[in-house]
């Protein structure tokens, strides 16, 4: 009978192990999030809409000027006339899902990196 109670616990514990690892995962930022967060990083000063990408906030898809398409991937960036100053992030180019970068009427400086290459959906405007 001891093992039983024993054996029943243990499936017990695993199960609340696992829940746990799931829910905490569902909460994780995803690669497109962090990408968008290092290109936030980069920029030294802004209006403010930047303020709203936050770490926490495990779904960058409802973010000022991000769209995504149904599977939660970034599809398009838009960010005219926000006032951004700074350099590109290398990172952005890791959004290869993305078809529409719109930077337009910001202080951006630097190269153009060519890690923006990967992003073989990008369609000219």
């Amino acid at each position: 009978m001891g093992i039983l109670v024993m054996k029943t616990r243990m499936r017990t514990l695993l199960f609340i192990l696992l829940l746990s690892l799931v829910i905490q995962s569902s909460f994780a930022i995803s690669p497109d999030g962090e990408a968008l967060l290092s290109f936030k990083a980069a920029i030294v000063r802004s209006n403010g809409d930047l303020l709203q990408w936050k770490e926490e906030d495990p779904d960058p898809c409802r973010w000022n000027g991000v769209r995504c398409d149904p599977t939660k991937r970034v599809i398009s960036l838009i960010l005219p006339h926000r006032k951004l100053m700074g350099p590109i992030s290398p990172d952005i180019g890791k959004l290869n899902s993305l078809n529409v970068l719109d930077l337009r009427y910001n202080a951006l400086y630097g190269i153009i990196p060519p890690e923006l290459g990967n992003c073989t959906l990008l369609k000219s405007m």
